[in-house]
């Protein structure tokens, strides 16, 4: 029996390198891969180059692996993170979150003007970080660029120190 051993790599549509393997019959684990990597679908182009034994094959694919760094081999494939398929049910979430941070970003400044009005009239940070789910801070630096007096006087921090002002 020869120990001629294939030495195969794979590429997807856009020629970028996916997958470096080694085989003795290269069909035979591209059907292996087909069931059980996600990203076989990805694969365009197959290319295949005999190496005498499997000691040199081998020899063969670390070197390539290291050299090409081919998206979805792990093993060899030093200083290049293993590409992963995301599950439909997380690219779901994410496109859902995805909506949801454009849409906030959409309403920013919108907010921004009421919040801003709202402090104008009385409204305390307190009553507007409960409306919006953010945090007293941020309505306390917005009120400070406004130039909005405190309600109460702070009991913390730098302003605390302070005397207070007769009006």
């Amino acid at each position: 029996m020869t120990d001629r051993t294939a030495l195969y790599r794979l590429y997807d549509a856009a020629d970028e390198l996916l997958y470096i393997g080694i085989a003795y019959h290269p069909s035979k684990r591209w059907a292996e891969h087909a069931t059980s990597k996600a990203w076989w679908p990805q694969v365009a182009r197959r290319e295949v180059e005999w190496v005498d034994s499997r000691a040199n094959a081998e020899i063969a694919e670390r070197c390539a692996i290291a050299a090409e760094r081919p998206r979805h081999n792990g093993v060899h494939n030093v200083g290049r993170p293993v590409a992963a398929e995301m599950s439909r049910e997380s690219k779901a979430v994410l496109a859902e979150y995805k909506a949801h941070v454009d849409g906030e970003r959409e309403l920013k400044p919108e907010m921004r003007k009421r919040a801003a009005q709202e402090l104008r009239k009385g409204t305390t940070v307190g009553q507007l970080a409960k409306a919006t789910g953010l945090t007293p801070e941020v309505f306390r630096r917005m009120a400070r660029d406004l130039g909005v007096e405190h309600k109460r006087r702070p009991t913390v921090g730098k302003l605390a120190d302070q005397p207070k002002k007769v009006s």
